[in-house]
């Protein structure tokens, strides 16, 4: 499902502002996005990810900000410009260049100025974030039941429209043995010219072609199906794993009774049962 929360927490001279956004996925994935000196704590962010969710994309970004200037400081290597400026003038002697070796040429070498960060452990900064962290979590956790208790009115509205169409099917189906039978009885008696057929043996075809297109099991198999996913709809725990589950077994039976099908009729309620079983699907796949 899909979230956004935000926390901030201060100390040791700075604020700092977590920020977590989670986009649908059918595994769990965390990425950081941290400032250089607290990228050791990454493992700690995603465990701290991984303890409150079960599936997701989650995106963590960490800023912080320096309250009182204090706590970073520029440092300039005094040795590396001296060898800086006597290569240069050497290299001008040399080659008998004209111009002088000005500031702006040293304050362009990268790597004669450089920030220092304050001394400090990463347990220290952990405790810091930790509650600015905590805070963004909680913000997201609630934007994804808010969205979960909507995401479940719509999925009870979809397993009604299955159940319609299912009872159709059923219904449709008490009607298939008798239509096969006459059918087949205008189609015997067709070929024989007006001649009586062995009524044993019609009624054996008859029988078989029933049995071959009888989809009973088929359609109570889907009803405890759909029985399970309104259970599991009423659970608390994370249970996406489960309902994506029960929706390939509900995909299986349909398949078959569309297999099964040999009534124009049927077919299209097959073809509606289908359509209805892949938007519940869609949907599923926002559910952690």
């Amino acid at each position: 499902m899909t979230g956004f929360g935000r926390g901030e927490s201060a100390g040791r001279g700075r604020v700092y502002t977590v920020e977590v956004q989670s986009v649908n996925h059918r595994f769990l994935e965390a990425r950081c996005r941290l400032p250089k000196r607290l990228a050791g704590l990454e493992p700690r962010f995603q465990r701290a990810v991984q303890q409150r969710f079960a599936r997701g994309h989650f995106e963590v970004s960490v800023q912080e900000k320096d309250l009182d200037g204090g706590t970073r400081t520029l440092k300039i290597d005094l040795n590396l410009a001296r060898q800086y400026v006597e290569s240069l003038r050497a290299l001008q002697r040399e080659m008998r260049l004209p111009g002088e070796v000005t500031l702006d040429m040293l304050a362009s070498q990268r790597e004669l100025i450089s920030v220092e960060e304050p001394e400090g452990t990463l347990e220290e900064a952990w405790a810091d974030l930790e509650p600015a962290l905590a805070a963004a979590l909680d913000a997201l956790a609630t934007m994804r039941r808010q969205e979960g208790a909507a995401l479940t009115q719509a999925l009870r509205r979809h397993l009604g429209e299955i159940e319609g169409v299912l009872s159709r099917v059923v219904g449709r189906t008490s009607d298939l043995a008798t239509a096969h039978r006459n059918r087949l009885r205008e189609r015997v008696a067709e070929l024989l010219d007006g001649r009586l057929p062995d009524p044993l043996r019609l009624e054996q075809e008859v029988a078989l072609l029933a049995e071959r297109g009888d989809v009973t099991e088929e359609c109570d198999r889907l009803r405890s199906h759909l029985g399970q996913f309104r259970d599991t709809l009423d659970r608390a725990d994370p249970q996406g794993r489960r309902l994506d589950f029960l929706l390939q077994e509900m995909h299986r039976e349909a398949n078959t009774i569309g297999s099964k099908a040999a009534d124009a009729s049927l077919t299209q309620d097959v073809v509606e049962l289908k359509t209805a079983i892949e938007r519940l699907r869609e949907q599923v796949q926002n559910i952690e």
